[in-house]
């Protein structure tokens, strides 16, 4: 028993061992040909030998003797012979993997067939391009499924998330929520995913935090924002500079979230204090500003004042809770500001060039390579 222990282990450490199919695959294969020992009075050895003798039309004639279930275990013992066993099992351990994800996808979706379709070459294609695998593809679509978005959105959303997953190094379940969470609360389109995802992996590149702080911001202030009809690009530009104050994640998205309510709904010792900045959320026409614009506003009221009447107008115009986000914002350098402001205005395709730069390295391509690798496993359990 040990020395067969002992033989199943170095075989093991032949296939690479570290995988867990590779390794599953061998150990089903022992098992088929310990389950031919009894079954049809063969050694391990006589079936080697056997194998490596033996025509087709005799092995044919061995694969008769029992039902459907045991002409497959003497097909895979044949296999294990010739050394092919584990990766066909790998390959089958991988399709049924991804089958089995895009089984969830529809599920949740309710995607017709021709949908799925469309949602299944798409997950395949993301997972032979990018690191990620064309089953955690699948996953990226299962969370989209998940908050809702139909199959164009799905189709629309996923390229931005992966990027942006992989530019950052996030998982794809939080970028995915990100995502499509700050997207509805903007009342954006998934079509604007790669676009936002661009400004998150730009904005956090370009401050003091990274994708998942941004998100824990957005997820406070965004619906705040959104109301107001700010744009995500703005936004982004606001955490960063708090960011780069150290006031980060869901703290800068609370206070950010305060000080723009004020704004909105100013009490009457509020209004006093933004009347002498001359300071308003809407112009001469009623029309709400950009917060861009609003920010610059304020920047230039404050730019006037002596350090005490700084905090004293930040506490009197956005509260307590909301007066460190106005003071970051405002004390923050004008070169700080431009700079910020243009890394974000020039994003455009900063997700997917930020992931390609993140695999130029021999790691990265024997990441792209396995998930390739893992692909063809698709195709041939397909």
């Amino acid at each position: 028993m040990a020395d067969k222990k002992k033989k199943y282990e170095l075989e093991i450490m032949i296939a690479g061992g570290t995988d867990r199919s590779l390794e599953a695959s061998i150990r089903r294969a022992r098992k088929e040909i310990d389950h031919l020992e009894k079954n049809a009075g063969l050694s391990a050895q006589k079936i080697g030998d056997s194998f490596g003798g033996m025509s087709v039309k005799g092995i044919n004639s061995l694969a008769k003797v029992s039902d459907r279930a045991f002409d497959a275990m003497v097909k895979g013992s044949k296999s294990a012979a010739l050394g092919i066993t584990a990766a066909l099992g790998a390959a089958t351990m991988t399709g049924m993997g991804f089958e089995s994800q895009m089984s969830t996808v529809q599920a949740i979706s309710q995607a017709s067939k021709a949908d799925m379709q469309k949602l299944t070459s798409l997950a395949k294609e993301m997972g032979e391009t990018t690191q990620f695998t064309a089953e955690e593809a699948g996953q990226g679509l299962e969370y989209m499924a998940s908050a809702g978005w139909t199959t164009r959105q799905m189709l629309d959303g996923l390229p931005g998330v992966m990027y942006l997953a992989a530019a950052s190094g996030e998982g794809l379940a939080l970028s995915s929520e990100i995502v499509t969470g700050a997207l509805t609360a903007f009342g954006k389109n998934a079509s604007e995913a790669a676009r936002f995802a661009d400004v998150l992996a730009q904005a956090a590149a370009a401050s003091n935090t990274d994708v998942a702080g941004l998100g824990g911001t957005l997820e406070y202030v965004a619906p705040v924002a959104g109301a107001l009809k700010y744009s995500y690009e703005d936004v982004a530009i606001a955490a960063g500079l708090m960011a780069n104050a150290n006031i980060k994640g869901e703290k800068a998205g609370t206070a950010l979230r305060a000080a723009l309510t004020n704004l909105a709904k100013p009490t009457e010792q509020m209004q006093g204090y933004m009347d002498d900045l001359s300071l308003s959320l809407t112009d001469s026409n009623g029309n709400i500003v950009s917060l861009r614009e609003l920010l610059g506003d304020a920047r230039e009221g404050f730019a006037k004042l002596s350090e005490a009447q700084k905090a004293e107008y930040a506490a009197g115009i956005a509260g307590k809770e909301g007066m460190s986000a106005l003071l970051a914002i405002v004390n923050a350098s004008q070169e700080d500001f431009d700079k910020l402001a243009q890394a974000i205005d020039h994003s455009t395709g900063a997700a997917q060039e930020m992931s390609k730069i993140r695999l130029n390295n021999l790691k990265g391509d024997l990441t792209i390579l396995s998930s390739a690798a893992q692909g063809l496993g698709i195709e041939a359990y397909g």
